[in-house]
Order: structure tokens, then sequence, then C-alpha cells
């Protein structure tokens, strides 16, 4: 999976849950998911790796 399509996902969810509770679950800081949303940074491995994992697998 891309950065991009990971972020494509992410938007998707966001219609149904809120930002601070994936950052919550995921334990990314909010201040890091919005830039991903907006397209200013693409994540850390590590950190693709959560988002990726709580978005494809809840």
């Amino acid at each position: 999976m891309t950065q991009e399509e990971l972020r494509e996902l992410y938007n998707e969810r966001l219609e149904k849950e809120k930002q601070t509770y994936i950052s919550k679950v995921t334990g990314i800081d909010g201040a890091i998911l919005s830039k991903f949303k907006n397209n200013k940074i693409n994540l850390y491995p590590a950190l693709f790796a959560k988002l990726g994992n709580y978005l494809l697998n809840s």
C-alpha cells in the first residue's frame, strides 16, 4: 500500500470516526494525522504500519 492509498482510506474513515478517536486508539499524535490527511507529510514506516493496521483491521 502506498502513502496515497493509506491517505485515501484514512479520509474515508474520517467520515465515520473522529480524528481524535483514531489518534487515541493508534497512539499517533493528532497533529501528525492532520498533516498526513492534508498531504503535508508522509508517515514514518512505524506510524504508517500502525495506521494501516487500524484502518484495515477495525
